[in-house]
């Protein structure tokens, strides 16, 4: 068991930590504290991608206080040169007593060696205090260096008897103005939002962040059928350069004439092989995004087999639904596009938390990882 002040000061380096979403991508977003006589004397986050790391602030911060002190760091330091030099040699020419630490490092070729330095060099050293936290935080960032690709998110709006749409496609608007908000939100905090072809023919969205402040996402398109019109909004509004459409190599050859017209407009247009189902792979469209064109992070938001594909392929990191107290006796389900013939064949997901949002019901699921 930790110490209840080690989590006390944990959690005032995420807070710290947070400020620098959105401005250090593709690094982790990293807080640290430093601790003297039983107050805070340093603080320190990672404000900038390029710019001095969290630990190198909270010593620059405390100055001759850290000398004999304890230094809290949401993220294991450093021990390797990057665009800065390591942190483990700041906090050991400090004069850093005991350093606590909030997760290792995720890249498999780095961790540990951190916290093995400044043991090395006779410091203790406390892991793992908040981890599920940290992890929360940096969720995105543990996938790109894990996985060598986008964190994916599924966004769900559903009615209580799980529809996402009514029988006639109809699905504006399902949930209350706080959950729409919400997702606003989200969308500001993702590199892209990814739909499929049926919702741009049924609700053409603009895939914009318009109730509150944030960064305009990339807006991804996946499509096999090309039934889609060449005035949807993703494609006239002009917002034409963030606009990407993902289909087979198969597809592209038939509908080469459209494509050449969106190309002209700036619209960028991935080319990948197909999976098992004749459908364009999603492995492969995710290697492209995340390498060519820098997108770590997905918002998916539809419809049913956009969702129902990343599940069977297994890369939805987590699932938010947004249920409302609704009910609609029939309609098109979130993930109608998987057939399990037995309860044993399900896709198994774990609740993290479950908030009010206005109306509805706020899930947040993440895959379960015994299955």
């Amino acid at each position: 068991m930790h110490e209840k002040k080690d989590s006390l000061y944990m959690q005032k380096s995420l807070q710290l930590a947070e400020r620098g979403r959105g401005n250090v991508e593709p690094n982790p977003m990293v807080g640290a504290v430093v601790v003297s006589g039983g107050r805070i004397v340093g603080k320190g986050w990672h404000r900038m991608y390029g710019e001095p790391h969290a630990e190198v602030e909270a010593l620059s911060d405390a100055g001759v206080q850290a000398r004999g002190a304890t230094l809290y760091v949401s993220l294991e330091p450093c021990n390797h040169y990057g665009k800065t030099p390591p942190c483990t040699q700041a906090i050991i020419d400090a004069g850093i007593r005991k350093v606590v630490i909030g997760m290792p490092d995720p890249n498999p070729d780095v961790a540990g060696r951190g916290a093995k330095r400044l043991r090395d060099a006779g410091l203790t050293v406390v892991e793992d205090v908040e981890r599920a936290r940290c992890e929360a935080l940096n969720e995105v960032f543990i996938v790109n260096v894990t996985e060598k690709r986008p964190f994916i998110l599924l966004k769900i709006a559903q009615t209580l008897d799980g529809y996402i749409a009514a029988q006639k496609g109809t699905s504006h608007w399902i949930t209350s103005e706080e959950s729409r908000v919400e997702v606003h939100r989200l969308r500001s905090l993702y590199d892209a939002v990814l739909v499929g072809a049926e919702t741009v023919r049924k609700d053409n969205p603009s895939l914009t962040v318009r109730h509150v402040d944030g960064r305009q996402p990339q807006r991804i398109l996946l499509t096999r059928s090309w039934n889609v019109s060449p005035a949807a909004a993703i494609f006239r509004d002009g917002g034409e350069d963030r606009t990407i459409v993902v289909t087979s190599k198969k597809s592209a050859r038939t509908h080469a004439e459209f494509i050449g017209k969106l190309r002209k407009r700036g619209i960028r247009v991935i080319e990948v092989t197909t999976d098992t189902l004749e459908y364009a792979s999603l492995k492969s469209a995710l290697q492209v995004l995340f390498e060519e064109h820098s997108i770590r992070s997905i918002l998916v938001e539809g419809g049913a087999e956009v969702f129902s594909a990343f599940v069977r392929a297994r890369i939805a990191d987590r699932i938010d639904i947004f249920t409302a107290p609704k009910i609609i006796g029939q309609g098109r389900g979130a993930f109608s596009g998987l057939r399990p013939l037995h309860l044993t064949d399900a896709y198994r997901y774990r609740v993290e938390d479950v908030l009010r949002m206005g109306s509805d019901v706020y899930t947040i699921l993440r895959p379960d990882k015994e299955d």
